[in-house]
């Protein structure tokens, strides 16, 4: 069904305001959320609310707790969240990532101690509409098996970048063959998984939503992105002082204190002395564009153009009837 943007964002906030979350830490969470539904990344969009809160009644999320650097070497700092909002930590991580770029040409920010940040391309998105390159890592609970493996050991550990061009280039991709909210989806549609994307709980191939759940999901592209999901871990969990594989907690049961990271990068152009990057940048992915279209495609698509152009003109978003009543309890709005 769908639902004025306005109103979505409202009520999701007073949801958080319901269960004791400050009316500014809400606004911009719900906004976060809302933005990822009028982008199409409803995995990440109104459907993580309810988790949210369970995360809120567990006693996992501190509406007030103080977000404080741990560490600060200059061009690189660390952030202790302070048990707050995910998305209110890295909404902070990301200025200070801003702050320190415009005094040394990069900054590299680490955050421990903040909860579920939401959708990861949000953080990147920001940054490049300010004009830095922005990098964005995160880690997340098992759910998937190293190559050649059939234990979860491994988060979807997702990756985002994005690039001060036109059009936008916002990369956001994890590094799992399927979301986790994705097989969710499916599980609630009634939906099969496609093949080759997840195991059963016996290490045996699924198309079944259900089983995939009790088991695990695949990197995508075998041992690529199997690297890739480990790289991952290490420099947004092991670099930044929180947990890595088996001990990540609460970024899918948000029962479990959250103790995953995040790492951000900006990096501003100019000090890299090419003043005209953005001009030659954009100009390239106009070649991607107009470059031969494939059989069967629509067209060369640049990663983040259409989703990002979706959420900047987006007065409405798509949201699951069961799911938006179930947001609406939640606030009180009935």
């Amino acid at each position: 069904m769908e639902i004025e943007r306005t109103r979505a964002t409202e009520t999701a906030a007073a949801a958080f305001e319901a269960h004791g979350i400050g009316e500014a830490d809400a606004r911009l969470t719900a906004g976060v959320l809302v933005s990822a539904d009028a982008r199409g990344k409803h995995s990440h969009g109104l459907l993580r609310l309810p988790r949210f809160v369970r995360g809120i009644e567990a006693g996992n999320v501190d509406p007030d707790g103080e977000i404080e650097v741990t560490a600060d070497g200059g061009a690189a700092a660390t952030l202790d969240g302070g048990s707050r909002l995910g998305p209110v930590v890295a909404s902070e991580a990301t200025v200070a990532a801003m702050e320190r770029a415009d005094e040394h040409g990069v900054g590299c920010v680490g955050v421990h101690d903040a909860n579920h940040l939401g959708m990861l391309g949000y953080y990147t998105d920001e940054l490049r509409r300010a004009g830095y390159v922005g990098i964005g890592l995160t880690n997340t609970e098992p759910a998937m098996p190293p190559h050649g493996g059939s234990e979860a050991i491994l988060g979807t550990n997702p990756i985002a970048i994005g690039l001060p061009t036109d059009p936008p280039f916002n990369l956001d991709m994890s590094t799992a063959a399927i979301a986790r909210g994705t097989v969710e989806r499916r599980r609630a549609a009634g939906e099969a998984l496609p093949e080759g994307v997840a195991l059963d709980a016996d290490g045996e191939p699924t198309t079944d939503p259900a089983a995939a759940l009790d088991g695990t999901i695949l990197p995508f592209g075998g041992a690529k992105g199997s690297g890739l999901a480990i790289a991952v871990e290490v420099l947004a969990g092991g670099l930044v002082g929180a947990a890595m594989g088996r001990e990540v907690t609460g970024t899918y049961h948000t029962e479990e204190p959250c103790t995953k990271g995040d790492l951000f990068v900006a990096i501003d152009p100019a000090a890299m002395g090419v003043p005209d990057f953005d001009d030659r940048a954009s100009a390239f992915l106009d070649r991607l564009r107009s470059s031969g279209i494939a059989t069967g495609a629509e067209g060369v698509r640049v990663p983040g153009e259409r989703s990002v152009a979706r959420d900047r003109s987006a007065s409405t978003v798509e949201i699951d009837a069961d799911l938006w009543e179930r947001v609406q309890s939640l606030s009180g709005d009935r």
